[in-house]
């Protein structure tokens, strides 16, 4: 049997979100713009807000993982107001994250990046780390959005990654 790699791991990671957002987008086109904006006492308040928030951080992620640079952090970004604008831009990055991870080039794997955190503290980090760090960052706030469908009733399903449709693992 062979060992899963690093690479095995993004791989998986990313059809993996992938898979969550299809299915946290289409419950909450459901619920309503209304629903989406209502203040529900959330981190970032609203659903749509945290929708939004994924976005812009998930750019920033990404962005550190390709170049070692990251656009200016501001965890209240409004990548899009439109619903459906954000959706189409959360599908976009959703396949851009698939082919990142899917690629041959792995130079980005050795290198590292300086990283002042929300405590102040700077570290010197390995790129490879922010690829952990993206993905779970992604369940941690889609998990406050599930919790929001729930409370409305809403039944989000099947969350386990072993069951990843076409894992190709």
């Amino acid at each position: 049997m062979a060992r899963m790699t690093f690479d095995d791991y993004g791989c998986a990671m990313a059809k993996y979100n992938t898979w969550q957002n299809n299915v946290l987008y289409d419950l909450c086109d459901q619920i309503g713009d209304e629903e989406r904006r209502r203040d529900r006492g959330m981190f970032f308040k609203s659903i749509n807000a945290t929708l939004n928030h994924l976005v812009h951080i998930d750019r920033r992620i990404l962005s550190i993982m390709k170049t070692g640079n990251a656009p200016v952090y501001d965890a209240h970004t409004q990548v899009a107001d439109d619903f459906d604008e954000l959706r189409q831009i959360r599908r976009d990055l959703d396949a851009e994250i698939e082919a990142f991870v899917a690629a041959d080039d792995r130079d980005w794997q050795d290198g590292y990046r300086e990283f002042t955190g929300v405590d102040g503290i700077t570290r010197n980090l390995p790129r490879p780390l922010f690829l952990v760090q993206f993905f779970n960052h992604q369940t941690h706030h889609r998990s406050q959005i599930t919790s929001e469908l729930h409370k409305m009733g809403i039944d989000y399903g099947i969350t386990d990654v072993p069951l990843t449709p076409d894992l190709g693992l």
